[in-house]
């Protein structure tokens, strides 16, 4: 890898101890392990162009340290890491694209300059802080949204990525792992489902590049009927609308089929009269297409 001679180098590192029977010293431990290891090859790191890390904790500079070594990133994830509990992280990188940050706990993180980055999670904020960062973003999926909520909230990226070419929701709650006892949830403080407010900064803006759409779990119901004429009213050049019943995993797949359907039975439209009707009622014909 030192010699540049190669056409991508991928590393995903794992710790001889799986999370869930980590010690805080452990994460100390793994995270110390992989300085030490890129400060023993840092030539070898500066040829990296993606990076999967589990099961460590930094120190404040670290991260960085780690970013300004590999030089040539392109891919960053960071899997039960982090630099102690509600630190905040700063990441600035010339050649990042995608970055990923699951089961950390970072109170905060901070898009320094990322020039080239093409997928990032975000909370939702007025449309001129976001701008300069989310300006050149072109694909946005937004996976595991929970069913039933309304949508409206996720607007604000329509607003704050002008190039966004293609937006992907997916709707699903997983009934395999769903806590339903309502004492046990009480007790340990699960949250119910609320809506997230938005207000647009613009009411009338137009968003000139979006041309797809696509939802995964898609449900003929009052909230996403009315999200998806919303994005038809902003999204100018829509030119597709692609309409997927809800995905399946293979433990939710395990579960009686008669208690699914009792509790979250699928309206989703199946015969040529109900989707008809739909199309009818989103006042679309030709860009609208039923997948599943």
């Amino acid at each position: 890898i030192a010699t540049q001679k190669f056409g991508a180098a991928e590393f995903e590192v794992t710790t001889d101890k799986a999370y869930k029977i980590c010690s805080p010293a452990d994460f100390l431990h793994f995270g110390k392990q992989f300085n030490d290891f890129v400060g023993a090859c840092p030539d070898a790191f500066a040829g990296l162009t993606r990076l999967w890390l589990r099961n460590m904790r930094f120190g404040e500079f670290d991260i960085p340290n780690i970013l300004s070594t590999c030089k040539l990133l392109e891919s960053l994830r960071l899997s039960h890491c982090d630099s102690g509990i509600h630190s905040v992280l700063q990441v600035e990188h010339a050649q990042l694209a995608e970055l990923e940050i699951d089961q950390g706990k970072f109170e905060r993180v901070e898009l320094i300059c990322l020039p080239k980055l093409q997928r990032i999670w975000v909370l939702p904020e007025c449309p001129k802080l976001l701008t300069p960062v989310l300006s050149k973003l072109q694909h946005v999926n937004l996976d595991h949204l929970p069913e039933g909520c309304d949508l409206a909230w996720t607007m604000f990226i329509l607003e704050a990525a002008p190039s966004l070419k293609e937006l992907c929701i997916t709707l699903w709650d997983h009934w395999c792992i769903m806590t339903t006892d309502n004492e046990f949830r009480k007790k340990y403080g699960f949250c119910e489902k609320i809506d997230m407010k938005w207000k647009p900064y613009a009411p009338d803006f137009k968003h000139k590049n979006l041309a797809k759409l696509t939802i995964y779990g898609f449900q003929p119901d009052d909230n996403l009927l009315r999200y998806i004429r919303s994005v038809m009213e902003h999204a100018v050049n829509m030119a597709e609308i692609s309409l997927h019943d809800r995905k399946v995993c293979v433990s939710c797949s395990d579960l009686d089929s008669e208690i699914k359907d009792k509790f979250c039975p699928s309206r989703y439209p199946r015969t040529a009269e109900k989707r008809k009707q739909t199309t009818e009622e989103l006042g679309s014909l030709a860009m609208i297409h039923f997948r599943s």
